[in-house]
């Protein structure tokens, strides 16, 4: 039986985990969290080579501050740090979030943005991450070009934007949708431009556990994504994108609260190192695609190294993509959404390479080509039969009948693929450490049957050659009736 306990007991260690703000000291949150806006720390260092000294920076933050006014509003409460974090610098890229914990005590959030310049170009550059206090999350690495020195203002806010992650809790699902309560969209945005949460807005789900000692173990859910489809007050209404069937399930043994933080496509490439579940070597040579989720356009991203390895730059999709492991380029070995430059971080993911699978589907593929190079030459032959008997070249259609009727039948194709079956349904029965006829490849076989069905028909031939018989037989009928000669005088 699930051991869940109501909201309510919840929310000192919620409110404290995820807001960090007055529940941090103890008290009891004064609002509702759709009318709380967010606290959020400012640390803004350069490096010397931008040459942005302390009056040229405090003139940036002031301009920057002005454009938060006017087009985010109340909902975000800025405090800019005197001094920042020496966390600031050339390694951001690289700072783990338990570095960042307790940087900023009472904030939501903590913006880490360090002002550089391009090596290439010597414009300026800023680059940064956001720590959300209540989650302890540390995300993606964002990175933006100032294209002058006067556009630096806003060139730093909509950068703030993409840095900006909004909280929300998760409140139920309905219709296969989740139901998110999101901090602060109830209060009114400056401008659409500053809205909290709009229809496409990202958000990861994160599971809060409290434990037998009343602290609270912070689990993000693997490979799963809630896209906001539409936005009603201070509710979105998210479709789930997960590798798993129910990620939100609250079938869990300890009591627990569904959080969920915004996510945004960072800059950094991803890593992957695909390994085999049951030896652990490496899964060398698999294709790797990537497809806008739920069902974009697949493009070919690269073949795993010999360790294993594949790194997926950023591609033009910004949302959340699939990626799909194939083994073949057919057989899926693992499909799992993820959003594009989350983490720099390598992650190791076990698959199971489905070798006799694998075996079969290359037989098929071999099969189905050779299917497919039939129905061409077929196409062809037919194309000069027609024309052959347009013309009423007769003898023309007889010398293509004769070498149509040399090409392999289908029935041989029908023979080749059912004896192809019967092998893989006797090692399916046989094997006990792999999967043999997975519902991929039992599709394909369905694909391939349904190809000699509809293509490799004899009709057009059959056709032709009645209509080749029946002007012989016109021909023979014709002398048969016309007169013989006379014969010669005595």
């Amino acid at each position: 039986m699930d051991r869940q306990r109501p909201l309510g007991p919840l929310i000192a260690p919620l409110a404290l985990l995820l807001f960090a703000t007055t529940v941090a000291r103890g008290e009891e949150p004064a609002t509702a969290i759709e009318n709380r806006p967010y606290r959020i720390a400012l640390h803004l260092a350069s490096d010397p080579a931008a040459r942005l000294g302390d009056r040229l920076r405090d003139e940036l933050v002031a301009r920057w501050l002005e454009l938060v006014r006017r087009f985010v509003g109340p909902s975000w409460s800025i405090e800019v740090a005197e001094t920042p974090s020496p966390l600031v610098g050339d390694g951001l890229a690289r700072v783990k979030a338990e570095e960042v914990r307790g940087l900023d005590p009472g904030v939501d959030k903590a913006w880490l943005i360090w002002a550089t310049t391009d090596p290439a170009t010597s414009d300026l550059v800023l680059e940064g991450r956001e720590y959300d206090a209540g989650t302890r999350w540390l995300g993606p690495f964002q990175r933006r070009d100032v294209l002058s020195p006067l556009d630096a203002p806003r060139a730093l806010f909509l950068f703030t934007l993409d840095l900006f992650s909004p909280s929300a809790l998760i409140v139920g699902q309905e219709g296969g949708r989740a139901l998110l309560k999101v901090q602060g969209a109830a209060i009114p945005a400056a401008s659409d431009l500053g809205a909290t949460v709009a229809e496409g807005t990202t958000f990861i789900p994160i599971r809060l556990i409290t434990m037998r000692d009343e602290s609270i173990r912070i689990t993000r859910i693997a490979f799963t994504y809630l896209v906001a489809e539409s936005v009603e007050g201070s509710t979105a209404r998210c479709a789930i994108v997960s590798a798993y069937r129910d990620p939100l399930s609250q079938r869990i043994a300890r009591p627990n609260t569904l959080t969920a933080l915004g996510i945004k496509p960072g800059g950094d490439a991803l890593r992957f190192r695909f390994v085999d579940r049951t030896t652990k070597g490496p899964a060398a040579g698999y294709t790797l695609t990537e497809r806008p989720a739920p069902d974009g356009p697949a493009r070919n991203v690269g073949m795993t190294d010999r360790s294993g390895r594949i790194e997926v730059p950023p591609g033009p999709t910004r949302g959340v993509v699939k990626l799909r492991l194939l083994a073949g380029d057919a057989e899926p070995l693992a499909e799992f959404p993820i959003m594009p430059g989350e983490s720099g971080e390598e992650r190791e993911i076990a698959v199971d390479p489905l070798p006799l699978a694998s075996k079969y589907q290359a037989r098929l593929d071999a099969l189905r080509d050779a299917i497919i190079d039939q129905v061409a030459l077929r196409g062809r032959l037919e194309r000069l039969m027609e024309t052959r008997a347009e013309g009423e070249d007769w003898s023309g259609l007889e010398a293509l009948l004769k070498e149509y009727d040399l090409l392999p039948s289908s029935a041989s194709f029908g023979e080749a693929l059912a004896k192809l079956k019967d092998e893989a349904l006797k090692a399916a029965y046989e094997a006990t450490r792999t999967t043999v006829l997975t519902r991929n490849l039992q599709a394909q076989f369905d694909e391939i049957q349904g190809l000699i069905d509809g293509y490799l028909a004899d009709d057009a031939s059959r056709a032709f050659g009645e209509a080749l018989a029946s002007r012989k037989k016109k021909e023979a009928d014709a002398a048969a009736r016309k007169p013989a000669p006379p014969k010669p005088p005595g």
